[in-house]
């Protein structure tokens, strides 16, 4: 076996473990409490969002 297969071989073992990870990390299950703080994140930054939509109308548009 030369040495550009076996450096291919372990790129590829690399990649499944990564694919592996990904998959398990794509469909992990999310407690009560998690998506209970996704959500008040999700609510916190789209609140902070209009805040600083609100302020750059009010500087550019509203004066």
């Amino acid at each position: 076996m030369g040495q550009n297969e076996i450096k291919t071989q372990f790129e590829m073992h690399e990649t499944d473990e990564h694919m592996r990870e990904a998959h398990k990390d794509a469909y992990r299950v999310r407690s009560k409490k998690e998506a209970a703080q996704m959500k008040s994140l999700t609510v916190a930054l789209a609140s902070a969002l209009m805040v600083l939509l609100a302020a750059l109308w009010f500087l550019f548009v509203a004066s």
